[in-house]
């Protein structure tokens, strides 16, 4: 039977079908190309964000992005990290409120990060963690165990510590950074030694606090370092022949001297003060 011809019209029904098929194929295709490209651009972008957010080492890693909302990635990338900073920090005043410490943290990292050359960030983030999250578990009637509450609490000023740490990282020059964490190497893990070293290097910094010499000279004392606080309190003395400024408490620094010169057996020849003018050895004064 001879083929039948096509009516009029319809010759190209079926192939018109096919055509439209592929064509709606091709603009599939070529959307989820345009996407992958689109979504390679977006995440070149991110990382050219996070060298442009760059602080003495401190990136917008990836990690922290995935952490960010579309929103705030936008707000990010359009220049208004300084706000995006605030709202987390908003955000982890609330989380205080209900004593959510690990978002605490988590939104304190992020805060740091957008911002790391805010010195209070640093500042009351650290202290939220040492001291607020550390009492808290240290104080939690939940835990039975006594051993357990003391590991808790250990691990929220270590989280402070190593926060500082950072803080000081991307802000060498603050000496407010460097004081910090001198404090709370003295007050929450008790290393005398660790908080005379950071201390002084508080003290190699402008605009310093003065009174932090003679903290140096204390925490090397209260860490056993009687030679190493002898030096200290002795350069310091010799280090101007005016000891009449009330400001650095030269009076205490005499005392200091005079004590551990007897306690140390310094030769007559070598003390700053002689022997039978020194009052007898006493404790440790408060700061």
């Amino acid at each position: 039977m001879p083929p039948v011809a096509p009516e009029p019209g319809h010759g190209w029904s079926r192939p018109s079908a096919a055509l439209r098929w592929s064509r709606t194929t091709l603009i599939a295709l070529l959307l989820l190309l345009g996407w992958g490209a689109a979504k390679v651009r977006w995440e070149e972008r991110i990382d050219r964000a996070g060298e442009a957010l760059q602080y003495h080492g401190l990136t917008l890693s990836r990690s922290v992005t995935d952490q960010l909302s579309q929103g705030a990635m936008l707000a990010v990338l359009g220049g208004l990290r300084a706000v995006v900073a605030n709202y987390f920090w908003i955000q982890m005043e609330n989380a205080f409120e209900n004593q959510q410490w690990y978002k605490v943290k988590s939104l304190v990292g992020l805060a740091t990060t957008l911002q790391p050359r805010s010195v209070l960030f640093w500042d009351m983030g650290s202290w939220e963690l040492a001291w607020n999250a550390s009492v808290s578990k240290l104080e939690n009637i939940e835990v039975k165990s006594a051993a357990q509450r003391t590991l808790d609490s250990r691990f929220w000023i270590e989280e402070g510590r190593k926060l500082l740490q950072r803080g000081v990282e991307n802000n060498p020059d603050s000496y407010e950074l460097w004081y910090k964490l001198g404090f709370l190497e003295e007050q929450r893990r008790h290393d005398y030694l660790a908080a005379a070293r950071d201390y002084a290097e508080a003290l190699q910094h402008p605009h310093t606090l003065t009174y932090l010499e003679r903290f140096v000279g204390y925490d090397l004392e209260r860490g056993g370092d009687l030679p190493g606080a002898y030096q200290w309190w002795r350069r310091l003395w010799l280090s101007t022949p005016d000891h009449t400024q009330r400001s650095r408490a030269w009076d205490k620094v005499e005392k200091r001297i005079r004590d551990l010169e007897a306690k140390l057996n310094i030769p007559e020849d070598q003390r700053i003060f002689p022997a039978e003018s020194a009052s007898a050895p006493s404790s440790l004064p408060a700061k």
